[in-house]
């Protein structure tokens, strides 16, 4: 069974809801993280900001980040399962909380009676 983003990280869950998953994730200046896997759409919460990059697990760049403190993502999982990591390139650690949402599609509604 794969493993889920907080044990490939070593991260604690905060949270551990059936539909909802919460970790916190800490990267101290020009470190990187190990490479994990999202399955699930996540939200990320910025409690220390810092400019870094999102890389596959070749080391190839996904996106370049600036991340402000108190700034909040939304990760609507387009292209899950997406394995990556991240590379602080500041000076400042950089500390997020994820939330992942694996909260079943709401069924559509139907008429009002």
């Amino acid at each position: 069974m794969p493993l889920d983003p907080w044990q490939e990280l070593g991260s604690d869950l905060l949270l551990d809801e059936e539909h909802v998953k919460c970790w916190v994730e800490t990267v101290p200046p020009g470190e990187r993280r190990p490479a994990h896997t999202h399955r699930h759409p996540w939200v990320t919460v910025v409690l220390s900001g810092a400019h870094g990059e999102s890389l596959d697990e070749n080391g190839a760049l996904i996106k370049a980040v600036t991340l402000e403190t108190g700034q909040v993502v939304y990760n609507r999982g387009e292209s899950l399962p997406m394995r990556h990591y991240v590379h602080n390139l500041s000076d400042r650690t950089l500390v997020m909380v994820a939330i992942e949402l694996r909260t079943p599609t709401a069924p559509e509604e139907g008429p009002s009676t």
